[in-house]
Parts: C-alpha cells; sequence; structure tokens
C-alpha cells in the first residue's frame, strides 16, 4: 500500500464537488486499487488528494493514481477548471527520521 499525493491546481472559488472519493476510486487502474482518497483542502485553488494504492511497486501506485486523477479530471465537469500539477508518493519525514536513529 503506498500512499500518493496528487496535487491539483484550480479556480479557488470553484470547491472539489461531493463525492471526489467515491469518484476517483471508481475510475479503473490496471492491476493497482485505489483503497481511500482524502481531499486536503487547506489552500484553496491548490487542493492536494491523498490516494492509498495497493499495488505491486510505487512506480505502478503513482501510474493509477496520476491514471485514475486524469481520468476524472478529464471527464467530470464538475472539475472543469482543475489541472493535475504532480501526482507522486507522500514524503513521510518520521518513517524517515525513525530509520536515522
Amino acid at each position: 500500500m503506498y500512499l500518493i499525493h496528487a496535487h491539483l491546481l484550480g479556480p479557488g472559488e470553484i470547491p472539489l464537488p461531493a463525492g471526489i472519493r467515491d469518484r476517483i476510486r471508481a475510475r479503473p487502474t490496471g492491476s493497482a486499487s485505489i483503497e481511500h482518497v482524502t481531499p486536503h483542502l487547506e489552500h484553496p485553488g491548490a487542493p492536494v488528494l491523498g490516494l492509498f494504492v495497493a499495488a505491486e511497486t510505487l512506480e505502478e501506485a503513482e501510474q493509477a493514481a496520476e491514471t485514475a486523477c486524469l481520468d476524472a479530471l478529464g471527464s467530470e465537469s464538475s472539475l472543469a477548471g482543475y489541472a493535475l500539477v504532480r501526482c507522486s508518493a507522500a514524503f513521510v519525514r518520521a518513517f524517515y527520521e525513525a530509520g536515522l536513529r
């Protein structure tokens, strides 16, 4: 399981639509599966979606998350005006700091 952050950019006055979690999870992603989606809306116009992706490799997880997000952005009229800026694994600082001790 991998945590992938999808960074979006869009108009601040247009909120992410209700049900975005289910819409992203329902997208086909090949052999990977998106298990959970959490929107982080702290920055208007630049929301981040946290996607928990079950996949064999990090590369497969990132690709599945990117595919699902791009598919949703391209087919959901309620997401018009939003673009995917970056889709990559989240850096979990505490995990890496523990490894350094």
